[in-house]
């Protein structure tokens, strides 16, 4: 599995924090494998944080669906995501101090595509960039990228479309 691979990595690197867990794991939500892997041996994952690029994974209680996170529940934009495939991506990255999020898809169809949901463009047809295709995708080009830059914003990235493309 590539997903253990790279956490050997992260966890040898001193510019990362990863946090195991000690309480055992459950959910009601059917997980990738390669996520569920992540959340049932750890809490957290913090990558190169004093970088200007640095980000959280989020520990699994953390991973809600992100329009609750980014929008108080009096929000005018709930009107406009009722029934909005948005309302099954869930929060699995942030770097709050910049506004920038990242989504997985927990739908069936999508399941565990990851989206870039910039503050000011989450949810937003034509700006919902698809980042990778897989927790374990994610996780290497976060790596990779060792908080100098978003990869997906990078001139060699190739994108993999828009989220409402494939719908």
């Amino acid at each position: 599995m590539r997903i253990i691979e790279i956490m050997k990595k992260i966890e040898q690197d001193s510019n990362c924090r990863l946090v195991k867990r000690i309480t055992d794991f459950t959910s009601e939500l059917a997980f990738p494998k390669d996520l569920n892997y992540f959340f049932s041996n750890y809490d957290s994952l913090q990558m190169f944080i004093d970088k200007p690029y640095g980000i959280n994974i989020v520990s699994s209680k953390g991973f809600i669906p992100t329009s609750k996170r980014l929008y108080p529940e009096d929000d005018v934009i709930w009107e406009e995501l009722e029934g909005d495939i948005s309302n099954e991506w869930y929060l699995i990255a942030e770097s709050e101090q910049i506004n920038q999020y990242i989504s997985m898809d927990m739908s069936k169809s999508h399941l565990g595509y990851c989206y870039d949901s910039f503050l000011e463009s989450h949810a937003t047809p034509g700006d919902s960039q698809i980042i990778a295709k897989s927790f374990t995708e994610l996780l290497e080009q976060l790596y990779s990228s060792k908080g100098e830059n978003w990869f997906w914003l990078a001139e060699n990235f190739e994108p993999y479309g828009d989220a409402y493309d494939r719908r």
